[in-house]
């Protein structure tokens, strides 16, 4: 069997993805905008000037386009973090923390297609420094840390087409893959550096690596929609996956370039049993509405 993986790649808005038809995408892996903690240096950027009820409302746009490519059964993984709003944006007038999933979770089960179906932690206690004062040293409000994200996988009703059992030998996760990423869900990953990437909020490969490997098949298509230098289309077609991905900011295009082509080499190194496997990196779309 032949398999030729493509990289299908839009500069554009992911609260709109008509080049992408309904059901056509088996996983979908992204990390959202942190809100107004970050700033992508793009005008059109969901979360920079936003209060937190907006973020999440054009965060929901995201995820209905989302759910319409999504095919029966297929995940959506989304890494993010608590936020919080500083004192002078709420109603408070205090610091408030959003924990974000919980609103998340509202909407996927409002839609009445979506469940959740698994949560990771991805623990940076050892490998970041975190410090938080708030009335530090005297009570009462003093500030907890959040030295960690949340990876939180919903799944789409209905079942999937059965695959072959050579795709299913093709996708097989070792004992060792199972028990370190599934058994313990508990994730220690070294964060990406922003000033290496070349973007804000980078996240390391082995986050999407160990989620493709854990929701999709040899063959199946992985989409992005926050996709930012990307990392996660590198690591799908690295693994004999599609990708799709949509990215607001044409100034990554140049770092997508060089992940999508270091992919192409990295395939060509790899050894599979159906020879041939690729990338096209020359099979680029752009899209600016």
């Amino acid at each position: 069997m032949e398999f030729k993986p493509k990289a299908d790649i839009y500069i554009g808005d992911s609260r709109n993805m008509k080049d992408v038809a309904d059901g056509s995408v088996q996983l979908i892996i992204t990390s959202p905008p942190y809100g107004a903690l970050k700033d992508y240096d793009n005008d059109g950027q969901i979360g920079l000037d936003q209060s937190y009820s907006d973020y999440i409302s054009n965060l929901n746009e995201v995820w209905k386009e989302c759910i319409r490519v999504l095919g029966p059964d297929g995940k959506l993984c989304i890494n993010i973090m608590p936020l919080f709003e500083s004192g002078n944006a709420t109603p408070f007038k205090r610091r408030v923390t959003h924990t974000v999933i919980s609103d998340i979770e509202k909407f996927m089960d409002s839609t009445g297609e979506m469940f959740t179906f698994a949560l990771y932690v991805w623990d940076k206690r050892k490998i970041v420094r975190f410090s938080s004062f708030g009335s530090y040293p005297y009570p009462t409000n003093i500030f907890s840390t959040m030295p960690y994200e949340w990876i939180i996988v919903f799944c789409k009703k209905g079942k999937r087409e059965k695959v072959s059992n050579e795709i299913k030998e093709k996708s097989k996760l070792t004992q060792k893959e199972w028990a370190d990423w599934a058994v313990n869900s508990f994730w220690e990953m070294q964060p990406a550096k922003a000033k290496s990437e070349g973007h804000p909020a980078p996240f390391p490969k082995e986050l999407p690596h160990r989620l493709i490997k854990l929701y999709s098949f040899y063959g199946d298509t992985v989409l992005d929609p926050f996709m930012g230098t990307g990392t996660t289309a590198e690591a799908a077609l690295e693994l004999g996956r599609n990708a799709i991905g949509y990215e607001i900011n044409p100034e990554y295009k140049e770092l997508i370039d060089n992940k999508i082509i270091r992919a192409v080499e990295a395939c060509q190194q790899l050894s599979f049993d159906d020879s041939g496997l690729y990338a096209q990196a020359d099979e680029y779309n752009e899209s600016d509405e």
